[in-house]
């Protein structure tokens, strides 16, 4: 009998830069410990969630700043300002290093899933900041997906629905701040397998909660909506 498999990803884990690459970002610090290197908080979401749950976990630490795990191999920010001024020869070493080895870990255990008869929910975890450009962001936890996708978006507004019913005080929103068909790990693996095995979701937290009593209570949460 076919089960549903969570599977949770977290592609801004950290902001580390291996050594050989230390000198591209000398004075970059604050970038690198901003959410330009990495997504705040998104470990320590995924790695309780996966915990509790008792599902399978992958992450990358090394900064987006270096290599971005959340976007296709030909896109134009593959390469941040800093990673792009590399020789081409030394862009594919951080593909062949860290892009491919990484997003193949998660996608050979999807296919393993999926050639036992299961289907799978990918959960991507992300956060996102308060405010952008001097504007605040009014949503507090997004989730992300391509509303065309009749499983994505049933599963998404259930979700939401539920999201909502434990925090109340918390706006919950369907494919803000971002959206979820942009590009991304999701929408490259939705590509791939048809919708009755394979849903692709990313959930996004506002960073301003992360010092906050009610962090714990939405780590809490998280693992309570999906049991």
């Amino acid at each position: 009998m076919s089960t549903r498999k969570i599977l949770i990803s977290c592609e801004h884990a950290d902001h580390i830069i291996p050594s050989k690459y230390a000198s591209l970002f000398k004075g970059a610090d604050e970038d690198l410990k901003s959410h330009k290197g990495y997504d705040p908080g998104s470990m320590d979401l995924a790695k309780y969630t996966a915990r509790n749950l008792d599902v399978p976990l992958y992450y990358q630490k090394v900064s987006r700043l270096l290599i971005e795990m959340n976007r296709s191999i030909n896109a134009q920010d593959l390469f941040s300002k800093y990673s792009s001024v590399l020789p081409d020869k030394d862009k594919r070493e951080l593909e062949e290093k860290y892009y491919f080895p990484y997003r193949n870990e998660v996608e050979d255990k999807i296919i393993e899933y999926v050639n036992n008869g299961d289907s799978v929910l990918h959960i991507s975890f992300h956060s996102f900041t308060p405010s952008l450009n001097n504007v605040e962001r009014l949503v507090d936890i997004g989730i992300l997906c391509d509303e065309k996708v009749e499983s994505e978006l049933k599963f998404a507004n259930e979700w939401k629905d539920k999201l909502a019913e434990l925090f109340p005080t918390l706006l919950v929103m369907i494919n803000m701040p971002y959206n979820g068909a942009d590009d991304g790990f999701t929408t490259y693996l939705r590509a791939k397998y048809p919708q009755e095995k394979y849903l692709g979701i990313e959930l996004e937290i506002n960073q301003k909660y992360i010092q906050q009593p009610i962090w714990a209570d939405i780590k809490k949460g998280l693992v309570q909506s999906l049991a």
